[in-house]
């Protein structure tokens, strides 16, 4: 009777998936394609042999999946931005009107920005892979900018003294730049500076854009 060999020294011992589990092993290729990029910080510096071996698999077996590397970093921007967008989505969920939604949808997003800093920078830093951009209503992180222009409209309807004339998308905008740029230059400081607290800046501009539940007597505050 013919002996089975044993794999090579170094070579990738994941089991076998059983039929109809062709989806796990995408999940997990694209799960480590994202915490290696989140590591590396720059796409072309993420090879799929490191993938590959992350996840116990041969090279070829990605191929299976994904036609080509772009094609994988496309996956892990769709899936990291499905992430954010859900993990917002709760959070605003939690409360008891469209003001307190807005500001505890802008905490979830300043949160995870500094407790995953690294996955922040696949989403906003990383190079896009090509096509992703072409089309900025059908890319990946659309559905999370329209869900702050829809909570940011719905303070306007709830009688928020909004600053200025500007619409939702303009005032989304506007938080949004302010956000980004806050854990932008936090994460990727190099000097000492006394940063401070992320949730007051937020507080700040939501009060200076008018944002904030209007005073019981009629006149704009109610900020915190």
């Amino acid at each position: 009777m013919r002996q089975r060999r044993s794999p090579p020294a170094g070579r990738p011992t994941r089991a076998r998936a059983r039929r109809g589990e062709g989806h796990r092993l995408r999940s997990e290729l694209v799960a480590a394609a994202s915490d290696l990029l989140a590591e590396v910080g720059d796409t072309n510096r993420l090879s799929m042999r490191a993938v590959a071996a992350a996840v116990g698999v041969t090279p070829p077996s990605i191929y299976r999946h994904f036609e080509d590397k772009q094609a994988l970093l496309v996956a892990v921007l769709e899936d990291r931005w499905a992430e954010l967008h859900e993990l917002l989505g709760k959070a605003a969920a939690s409360a008891d009107d469209p003001f307190d939604a807005l500001r505890r949808w802008c905490l979830a997003y300043l949160r995870f920005a500094e407790e995953r800093p690294g996955h922040y920078r696949v989403l906003f830093s990383a190079a896009a892979p090509a096509g992703v951009g072409d089309d900025p209503e059908h890319h990946p992180g659309a559905p999370t900018f329209f869900a702050l222009v829809d909570a940011v409209q719905r303070c306007l309807d709830a009688g928020a003294c909004a600053a200025t004339a500007r619409d939702s998308w303009f005032l989304a905008l506007q938080i949004w730049l302010s956000g980004h740029g806050l854990v932008d230059l936090r994460i990727g400081q190099r000097f000492a500076f006394p940063w401070p607290p992320a949730e007051a800046v937020l507080d700040a501009v939501l009060a200076d854009l008018g944002l904030v539940a209007p005073a019981h007597d009629g006149s704009p505050g109610g900020g915190r």
